[in-house]
């Protein structure tokens, strides 16, 4: 199966918990802290492999996540990182945010290395929390929560030209015998379910084909396989429209065809375009005269190459004049990714948002988040130390403009907390 489409979820692995400990030495009393910090969780990375022509290893495993950050050891001793993920992906894969729809990366170059998503940071160890007042810190951080986010994942091929035309019109034909692919070939329509890549070489002229199957009339309607393949045309910098010399009106496929062009998008009727008619072995020499007298005059066009992809006759012809037009037109310019790491972002205490569903207040504001997350509800010491970073963000007189009442429930990052006469208690 061609898979060109797929959704998947990326996690960067969670930071390593910070330690609480002692140090514990012969003939030294009352030694000091000495809790090392988590290490940091690993992050998650999109690698293009140009040997790759589909998604499909991501339609069977959908979630994807890196590993987390060991905690901390003795003797201020940090975790080990956590290793990153490296996720391969054919050349041509546009990532979108899948709640959004918005694009976040074109990777269109050759082994092309991008951080989609950054790992957690490691807790601190109770070491960074000793004062002249707490010289014996009892708490540590726990770590920080890997960055996850739901992606929409789309394959574009990049192939310099783009055969097309109706079924059974000879287009995996004419790409097996001009290329190193190998598509499944019957002499009914529809044989080919998705599109075929192969590299051409003309002289010390190279360059890469795509036929694109399943284009009918009304295909962006859904008919035959649709318009699901016409992304597929979008990166090549020339259209093969190949006709099929048998066919009852001709010129009527190459105008519907074209027609499903713009339909889809009319920014491809632009593109450079070389008609060539196929299959002229069937007739003899004068009716093959003929014929492409009558079909040059129909088609209103002054340069149509006549082929026979089963014979090869005329076929050089038409690999030349491609050839000779590719040299001629630029390299096609992609979207530059934008970099956009999913990383959470420091900001001021006092940056955050409330959003009010019945009895329960969800707080969002990535700070105070982080620090939640990093709190460990059951150590005394982390309860008194966001509580305290809560009042100084003055999230409980926000909570009481935006209505809330006794026993309301308020939700913070991974912490639950319940609003009880003025004040913010957390409970988990």
């Amino acid at each position: 199966m061609f898979y060109d489409e797929v959704k998947i979820k990326i996690k960067a692995g969670d930071g390593g918990k910070g330690l609480t400990s002692f140090r514990r030495e012969r003939f030294i009393a009352r030694g000091g802290p000495d809790g090392g910090d988590g290490g940091r969780g690993g992050s998650v990375f999109f690698k293009v492999n140009p040997n790759l022509g589909t998604l499909q290893f991501f339609n069977t495993k959908k979630i994807f996540q890196a590993e987390n950050g060991k905690p901390g050891g003795k003797k201020e001793k940090k975790g080990k990182t956590g290793r990153d993920l490296i996720l391969e992906i054919p050349q041509g894969t546009m990532v979108y945010d899948a709640e959004t729809g918005e694009l976040l990366f074109d990777l269109s170059s050759k082994e092309e290395l991008i951080e989609i998503a950054d790992g957690g940071r490691g807790g601190f160890g109770n070491t960074h929390f000793a004062t002249p007042k707490n010289q014996a810190p009892r708490m540590a951080e726990l770590g920080e929560p890997g960055y996850e986010k739901e992606l929409r994942l789309e394959l574009k091929l990049i192939a310099d030209t783009a055969i097309i035309g109706i079924p059974s019109s000879g287009k995996s034909t004419l790409i097996s015998v001009i290329s190193n692919a190998k598509p499944k070939i019957a002499p009914y329509p529809f044989t080919t379910l998705f599109p075929n890549l192969g590299v051409v070489s003309v002289g010390e002229f190279s360059f890469v084909v795509v036929d694109v199957p399943g284009l009918i009339k009304d295909a962006y309607k859904g008919k035959g396989l649709g318009d699901k393949f016409l992304r597929h045309i979008e990166r090549s910098r020339i259209i093969v429209h190949l006709l099929d010399i048998t066919s009852v009106d001709l010129v009527a496929d190459y105008k519907n065809i074209r027609k499903e062009l713009e339909l889809y998008n009319s920014v491809l009727l632009k593109k450079p375009e070389i008609i060539a008619v196929n299959k002229i072995d069937v007739f003899d020499k004068k009716q093959e005269t003929r014929n492409k007298k009558q079909i040059t005059k129909r088609l209103g066009k002054k340069d149509v190459f006549f082929i026979s992809a089963v014979t090869k006759e005329g076929v050089n012809e038409l690999l030349f004049e491609i050839a000779k037009k590719l040299r001629t037109l630029p390299r096609p310019v992609f979207i530059k990714e934008k970099k956009k790491v999913f990383r959470p972002q420091e900001k001021l205490l006092r940056n955050f948002e409330i959003k009010k569903e019945k009895e329960v207040f969800t707080v969002t504001g990535k700070r105070l988040e982080r620090i939640a997350s990093q709190t460990d509800p059951n150590n005394i010491e982390a309860l008194s130390r966001l509580l305290k970073a809560l009042e100084s963000a003055g999230l409980a007189e926000e909570l009481k403009r935006k209505g809330i009442k006794n026993n309301h429930i308020i939700k913070l990052g991974r912490r639950t907390g319940r609003f009880k006469d003025g004040k913010i208690i957390i409970i988990g």
